[in-house]
């Protein structure tokens, strides 16, 4: 394209190389009249020096010396060109159209593609609320599981004050079981000590008896001869015999009477504590049985207070790594959408500087076909070279600011439309470079200057 506009120029000037010489002009260096990237190289024309009267004479000798027939084969030969030029700047205009057309479904394509990631950054801000309510749900459940492990150990606490005041209990009810047999031990000693009495008593009795009837055996051989008191002797010691019996009777019916009243006594005392005993033992035995049932329970909700603490851990780090895999996908979705913004925003400055140069190449285009028609027009009035190239001169002065202030335009309008043409969610995002405003006194003063 670059060549095209250089050359296009030149094949203008070629009626000037044929009048004018090809020392008359020199040629400029390109310059830039897009404010969006495009640039576009023009050539123009910088008159060295205004023709004097001389050279104007020997010009119009000059022309009236050549031959008509050349000049209209050469203004055919420009006039081809200049159609072949026209129909390569429309086809590069329709390929600009394709690529603009591409460029707008492209841009369809990205808006679907922020729509989905919009859509799945919905999404996954549904699921991390919802996580969150779970997150929330099982929270309660915790404090709720901590309220029951509250009352467990009060409960606990509570067994465990019942066990150590049966504990004492059963200490207390060992030691007057223990004071008890320590009783039975000194009856049991006192009851054989009354034994060994009563024995020693029968013996000491029996002695007694038998020492008198000695003494009476005695007291009867040395009393034979008294025949007379035989019998008061016989009935004395009968009577003492009788009293003697009578009150060792009395003695050991009075000892058993003692001894089997301080038996029984000592027997339901004994037995009395046998049974205060036994129902001790199994009152013990009970509480035995409660406790390990309690131990029991206890260390099953031990058990199950530490599986629910390990469930309660396990969800929270399945939670915690849920979120940050989720945090994760979010912060790469809005790398995503914002690498996509930015692709859009550059695809949006490529569409802009095309149209720019679609503009362009228009102006340039009605630019040629203003210069052809002043040439049909020309040949049809018959004007005189000189006025020709005079009125030349200006129009294409003319056509170059008008050119340049119409660039301006485009590309407001051009900005416009691509800011109406993005959707109103990236509209706010993507802010578009300004456009260059160009000074209004140099487009005004480049006119004159050449």
């Amino acid at each position: 394209m670059d060549l095209q506009s250089s050359s296009s120029p030149l094949s203008m000037s070629f009626m000037e190389h044929h009048l004018f010489g090809p020392g008359s002009y020199r040629k400029a260096r390109p310059a830039s009249v897009s404010s969006s990237g495009f640039h576009s190289q023009r050539r123009r024309l910088i008159y060295s020096q205004p023709p004097s009267v001389d050279s104007l004479e020997t010009f119009n000798g000059d022309m009236t010396r050549r031959n008509e027939k050349e000049i209209l084969q050469t203004l055919n030969d420009r006039f081809a060109g200049y159609i072949e030029k026209v129909r390569n700047l429309e086809m590069h205009n329709r390929n600009l159209e394709a690529e603009a057309a591409a460029l707008r479904q492209n841009q369809a394509g990205r808006t679907s593609v922020g729509e989905h990631y919009e859509r799945e950054l919905g999404d996954l801000r549904g699921l991390l609320q919802q996580l969150t309510g779970e997150k929330a749900c099982v929270a309660l459940e915790h404090e709720h599981l901590e309220e029951d492990i509250q009352h467990l150990r009060a409960r606990l606490e509570d067994e465990a004050r019942n066990r150590e005041e049966l504990e004492a209990a059963a200490r207390t009810m060992k030691k007057y079981v223990e004071e008890c047999r320590l009783a039975r031990l000194e009856l049991d000693k006192k009851l054989r000590a009354l034994e060994e009495e009563d024995a020693f008593l029968k013996k000491n009795h029996e002695e007694e008896v038998a020492e008198l009837l000695a003494q009476i055996q005695g007291a009867q051989v040395s009393f034979d001869m008294r025949d007379s008191l035989k019998t008061d002797v016989t009935a004395a010691l009968r009577e003492i015999r009788t009293q003697l019996d009578t009150h060792t009777n009395k003695s050991s019916t009075h000892a058993e009477e003692w001894f089997k009243v301080r038996m029984d006594r000592l027997s339901d005392a004994a037995r009395s504590n046998q049974d205060a005993i036994r129902g001790s033992q199994e009152e013990i035995g009970e509480y035995r049985r409660q406790l390990q049932s309690r131990t029991i329970e206890l260390e099953t909700l031990r058990g199950t207070k530490e599986s629910l603490d390990r469930q309660r851990m396990e969800s929270e780090d399945r939670h915690h790594d849920d979120l940050n895999s989720l945090q994760e996908t979010i912060n790469q979705l809005d790398n995503e959408l914002k690498t996509t913004k930015w692709e859009m925003a550059s695809q949006l400055r490529d569409y802009q500087e095309l149209l720019n140069v679609k503009m362009a190449l228009d102006i340039e285009i009605a630019a040629y076909r203003k210069l052809l028609e002043g040439e049909e027009n020309r040949f049809v009035s018959g004007g005189s070279p000189f006025s020709y190239l005079e009125g030349r001169f200006s129009s294409h002065f003319k056509v170059k600011g008008e050119e340049i202030s119409d660039t301006v335009i485009v590309e407001e309008q051009t900005d416009e439309t691509q800011r109406k043409n993005l959707p109103p969610s990236l509209s706010r995002k993507i802010a578009l470079p300004p456009p260059r405003r160009r000074n209004p006194l140099l487009l005004n003063q480049r006119p004159s200057q050449r």
